[in-house]
């Protein structure tokens, strides 16, 4: 890719995309992934990537950017006592195992049938956070070893589509009796048991593909990886600062609508 207007608008956007991806990384203890696989999809359509390999290489850059970006954002959680130990204990194997065969999965699959998985994925998680919810309190402790073994399904999902799985995770682990704040700094840390294991996946599964681009390692573009990570790693701190002291409803609301849209439109173009 020639330095050029092109390169440079493709920068801004990662740039651009990182920060937001950060910031909602803490807040909302996702992965970030959900923000990243449009821009990054734009990004790759801007070099003229094969468009057979773009919705592959979009997620597994997306994931591997999470690799990072979790590992800033559990820290902070950390620092605020927001992580439950004994769930995040329980939860690194399944989530693991579900990671690793969801990356693997995902590089066998179409492109089509990618960009739809993610396209559907993002629909039911904008409705999720526009829908207001309840914080759960029950009268008995919540089974955190049934709650662990859940994360291994939401693993698979969310490495096929290259999210962190905070989407699934914190709605999961609030529904069935972990408090909010809880659930968002238990969640964060396990962006990190997803991406890690689901980027093998997609190296493994995109090994010496002919239609990869230059800077390609599998399904993943360390370029664009290394601009989303310099700005994820900074702000996640920030957004884990800011969802000990608002309250988040209003902002997942606006966030969901959102996400909607990108969604509709990512569909849109699948079947135009």
């Amino acid at each position: 890719m020639e330095l050029s207007w092109e390169l440079a608008e493709s920068i801004l956007i990662l740039l651009l995309a990182g920060s937001l991806a950060g910031i909602m990384a803490g807040m909302l203890g996702i992965g970030g992934g959900i923000i990243l696989v449009p821009p990054l999809v734009f990004v790759f359509d801007l070099m003229q990537v094969s468009e057979v390999v773009i919705p592959h290489l979009a997620i597994g850059t997306s994931l591997a950017t999470i690799i990072a970006t979790s590992l800033s954002s559990a820290k902070a959680h950390f620092k605020r006592g927001s992580v439950d130990h004994q769930l995040l204990k329980y939860s690194i194997i399944p989530t693991s195992l579900g990671a690793g065969f969801g990356g693997l999965v995902a590089g066998s699959l179409s492109a089509g049938v990618l960009v739809m998985i993610f396209g559907f994925m993002a629909i039911v998680v904008s409705v999720r956070m526009m829908i207001p919810s309840k914080s759960n309190e029950i009268d008995h402790e919540p089974n955190r070893f049934l709650i662990g073994n859940l994360t291994g399904l939401t693993g698979i999902i969310s490495a096929m589509v290259g999210i962190g799985g905070g989407a699934m995770n914190v709605p999961l682990m609030n529904m069935m009796g972990i408090k909010m704040h809880q659930a968002v700094g238990t969640s964060a840390s396990m962006g990190f048991v997803i991406a890690l294991p689901g980027t093998i996946g997609f190296i493994v599964s995109g090994w010496e593909n002919p239609d990869l681009p230059e800077f390609s390692f599998g399904f993943i573009h360390w370029l664009a990886a290394l601009c989303i990570c310099l700005m994820t790693v900074i702000l996640a701190p920030l957004g884990a600062a800011i969802s000990h002291r608002l309250n988040t409803k209003k902002l997942k609301q606006v966030f969901g609508i959102f996400l909607l849209v990108v969604a509709m439109r990512t569909l849109w173009r699948l079947w135009s």
